[in-house]
């Protein structure tokens, strides 16, 4: 019979036992409790949050001085290409207002149902990630591209589609000048990267790579955000998995100097 470890208090059969598929069942309502909890903080941060309007469209300027000077101002090309196909731009308006969430739950219940050893870090990451563009979002307010019409972009949300995002339900849910970094992207990548690591098979992989593209051309052609704000979100994200992953090293090496509380039966 192998020996029972004790793992300051906890012996080596329990903690097998806290795994069992029951056990994860039971773990699922704490973790929708948890995104709950995120998505309250994120909405009551909304009063701390939006920035006066003046800094932001002055902030706008500033990022549109940057794009120009380094040759990356091409978000009017990608609306007038956008524009000329107007059932694309429908479809893309729609996209970028109700597949956001959406999908990045149903990411994460794939996630917790399929990968559950990746769950976690994961999960931790996304977390940090919300708390670094949270702390942008507060300092650095900027104006959306669709409210610069001096530079000639256009609200396709209100002008094709009719919806306005200043006004009733969807007001509440978007920060008007929480333009940089762009989470619609930022989020977008991380579902890509992390589902074409841990797909099986490279069709898969190759079709989840597509969606931070599309999303890509979604905020851009619809002039919600700048190309600048996507490239700043991707970099959020990769800071935040970073973090994580010093904070997981430095966590598991404390474990490992602290092995001299383990005694075997």
């Amino acid at each position: 019979m192998p020996p029972r470890i004790r793992y300051h208090g906890v012996d080596s059969a329990t903690r097998r036992q806290s795994d069992t598929p029951r056990s994860r069942t039971r773990r699922w309502p704490l973790e929708v409790m948890l995104f709950a909890g995120a998505l309250l903080v994120y909405q009551l941060s909304r009063a701390f949050v939006i920035g006066d309007a003046s800094d932001a469209v002055r902030n706008a300027w500033e990022i549109i001085d940057i794009e120009k000077a380094s040759g990356i101002f091409f978000e009017a090309s990608v609306q007038n290409w956008m524009l000329d196909n107007l059932h694309l731009a429908q479809f893309l308006n729609h996209f970028y207002v109700w597949a956001h969430l959406p999908v990045t739950a149903a990411f994460f219940v794939w996630l917790y149902r399929a990968r559950r050893e990746q769950y976690p870090f994961v999960r931790n990451a996304f977390f940090v990630a919300n708390g670094m563009a949270l702390a942008v979002f507060v300092v650095f307010p900027v104006a959306p591209p669709r409210l610069m019409t001096s530079e000639g972009f256009i609200d396709t949300l209100s002008i094709i589609s009719g919806i306005d995002l200043h006004a009733g339900s969807l007001s509440g849910w978007f920060n008007p000048f929480a333009a940089v970094p762009s989470m619609h992207f930022g989020y977008a990548l991380m579902i890509g990267v992390v589902m074409a690591v841990l797909a099986r098979h490279w069709a898969v992989r190759i079709a989840v790579l597509t969606y931070p593209v599309l999303v890509f051309i979604a905020i851009v052609g619809t002039a919600n955000h700048y190309v600048l704000d996507a490239l700043a979100g991707g970099a959020v994200m990769i800071a935040a998995f970073a973090t994580t992953e010093l904070a997981r090293t430095w966590l598991s090496r404390r474990r490992r100097s602290s092995a001299a509380g383990i005694c075997v039966d």
